[in-house]
């Protein structure tokens, strides 16, 4: 019988160890290499820190940040002084419709129906600048950087360096410009009451284009990727390219005038108008989709009963807008089908933003309101003045907004009101 030596055997089964051990060396080494790597974690965005210009952006879909009061109380006041004009021989002060402040950085700013233009410190209200125009500042000043471009009652378009308020240019239209604007790069997006909208060169005023609408625009307008949406008080609804102002299409409202600032929203266009009816239609065509008709409510032996003033806010699928007769709607944003709706004291002319699902607006009595925006119940209401047709800036949960009194208000937590007296002992 043949023997193998010990020496052989070991020999055999460490060489049997190495191939093995190489063998998973490399097994390991292959599946390292071929191994996909985790995708790397996207952070969710965070919302923007200033109100620059109307609701935010060109698209106007930014209406603000919390965390929401529970309860209003002013922080702060700024009073402003007051004056005549061609077209109102009574004084007017404070904010005007359809105005909604400017907020960058710690800074405030806001135009006044006194005919100034004002910064205030965000903090406390205390004056940084202003700059005096021949009438009333009613529009929303829009701020890029160091230039703010606002419209004016005295038929001008007004650029200002935002640091000093300091004058830049300003452009002569044929009539007042109450509508807010829009800067995208260096080319500013305006409607004039003149019946013409307006393309300007951010850094020297110079025209870019000029297109004629056949009615004249009082409130803003929206621009979503090359495209304008516009109202006019001709009663017509508008889209223009934004390249070089030319009508892509255009659908009559009726025989009425719009003073709403359109809302663009997943493919449609939504309007309201001073016939009372609020409308929805396909962003590419124009093609009418539904129509809501407002009735009830207060003022229904005023010429104006139950009209629009207000421009239309879209979020999460519902639409939210004042109307004329002291109604607050709700409707949804796909069939215009009435959600629900909330009567205050007086008429709402201002525009409702929606922030962590409230709805916030003023009414011509004064009072400032929070709703909640799910089902319309009251949250909480503080009478600021005689009359607020402006629309509220909330940033951070501070509610910023101007009354037809001749102040301006920071509005926020009272907190002392939600402090609750400890339960008796027994």
């Amino acid at each position: 019988m043949k023997h193998h030596s010990p020496f052989n055997r070991s020999a055999c089964g460490g060489l049997a160890i190495l191939i093995c051990s190489v063998l998973f060396l490399l097994g390991c080494t292959s599946k390292a290499d071929t191994e996909t790597p985790p995708p790397a974690k996207i952070e969710k965005p965070k919302p923007p820190m200033a109100v620059p210009m109307w609701l935010g952006n060109p698209t106007r879909t930014f209406f603000g940040t919390g965390p929401m009061p529970k309860t209003l109380k002013v922080y702060w006041d700024f009073k402003t002084s007051s004056t005549r004009g061609r077209l109102h021989p009574d004084p007017w002060g404070g904010s005007g419709w359809p105005g909604q402040p400017a907020i960058v950085g710690d800074r405030v700013y806001f135009g006044s129906a006194d005919s100034y233009v004002y910064c205030v410190n965000k903090n406390d209200g205390s004056e940084i600048w202003k700059f005096k125009t021949t009438d009333s500042a009613k529009s929303s000043p829009c701020v890029v950087g160091d230039r703010l471009v606002i419209g004016n009652l005295d038929h001008t378009v007004y650029c200002l360096n935002a640091n000093d308020g300091s004058f830049v240019w300003k452009y002569q239209t044929g009539f007042e410009t109450d509508s807010s604007s829009s800067i995208i790069g260096d080319r500013v997006y305006l409607g004039g009451e003149d019946h013409f909208y307006y393309c300007f060169d951010l850094k020297d005023g110079k025209i870019i284009f000029k297109t004629q609408l056949g009615g004249s625009v009082e409130g803003g307008t929206t621009v979503v990727d090359d495209r304008i949406y516009v109202d006019t008080e001709a009663g017509d609804l508008l889209c223009l390219d934004r390249n070089d102002g030319s009508i892509i299409w255009k659908s009559h409202l009726g025989s009425t005038d719009s003073n709403s600032t359109p809302a663009v929203v997943n493919g449609f266009v939504y309007t309201a108008a001073e016939d009372g009816i609020i409308r929805s239609y396909q962003a590419d065509t124009g093609e009418l989709v539904w129509t809501y008709k407002a009735e009830g409510g207060l003022n229904q032996k005023t010429k104006e009963k139950n009209g629009f003033w207000a421009s239309p806010i879209v979020s999460n699928g519902r639409l939210y807008i004042g109307c004329n007769s002291g109604y607050l709607y709700c409707l949804s944003a796909d069939k215009g089908e009435l959600i629900w709706r909330h009567l205050v004291r007086a008429a709402i002319w201002g525009t409702s933003p929606v922030v962590d699902d409230r709805v916030v607006f003023g009414d011509k009595s004064g009072y400032i309101y929070e709703l909640n925006a799910d089902n319309g119940d009251l949250v909480c209401e503080l009478k600021i003045g005689d009359n607020v047709d402006a629309t509220p800036a909330v940033l951070d949960g501070r509610v910023y907004v101007g009354a037809f009194n001749g102040k301006f208000y920071c509005l926020g937590e009272d907190e002392a009101a939600n402090k609750q007296d400890p339960s008796p002992t027994k």
